[in-house]
């Protein structure tokens, strides 16, 4: 892993490694910056800087190699060793996250999930599902250091503060509450209605502008 990366670029590093990852295996072996950059809707300089911060360099008539370019964005963002994750209350699109991170070369593996309700025997496969009255022991047990959190509004901070005490060091909060955490614990707020007015907004401003 490289240290003090900027928070954009790990961004971007992640979003490279999947768009190359869904690659058809048909495709060549080979990328240049500017059809990366077109596959995300970039800028082809991010990408450029962005490699180049992570000591990436390519072939100026070929570009660079897919699977090298693969490996070394795992070198660059990755920890050394597996780190678990823990879904509390995310459903159908933990699942679809899950399957991602536990079938592709990422160090991040979902080892548990939480439920307000009643306990199913399981939610994704092979991996259990717990009331949330079990999380504390569940996530200490595991040795769970980050969580997605999606809860009803009015639990989050009740959750997270629970989460922290188990020993959870990051948080990606779906909820529409912005968390107080310790300055040790590390989180992303994903405001989903933020997203869906700004889609919105750009899918209408043609049509319901002034």
């Amino acid at each position: 892993m490289i240290n003090n990366l900027p928070a954009n670029t790990v961004e971007r590093l992640s979003l490279y490694r999947r768009a190359l990852l869904n690659l058809p295996k048909e495709e060549k072996e080979y990328i240049h910056s500017h059809q990366l950059a077109h596959l995300l809707k970039i800028n082809p300089a991010h990408v450029r800087r962005d490699l180049m911060l992570i000591g990436f360099t390519g072939d100026i008539h070929k570009g660079y190699e897919i699977s090298k370019l693969i490996d070394s964005i795992g070198k660059a963002i990755d920890c050394l060793y597996d780190q678990k994750v823990a879904f509390v209350g995310i459903g159908d699109l933990g699942r679809a996250v899950a399957d991602y991170f536990n079938n592709t070369q990422t160090k991040l593996k979902v080892a548990a999930t939480f439920r307000l309700g009643d306990e199913p025997e399981t939610q994704f496969p092979d991996v259990k599902c717990y009331n949330v009255a079990k999380m504390k022991d569940i996530l200490r047990k595991e040795n769970i250091e980050l969580c997605v959190l999606a809860v009803p509004s009015e639990m989050a901070q009740e959750i997270s503060s629970m989460l922290i005490f188990a020993g959870i060091k990051g948080i990606l909060n779906f909820t529409s509450v912005y968390l107080k955490v310790p300055d040790n614990v590390y989180i992303e707020h994903y405001d989903m209605i933020n997203k869906l007015e700004k889609l919105a907004y750009f899918t209408n401003k043609d049509r319901c502008g002034q």
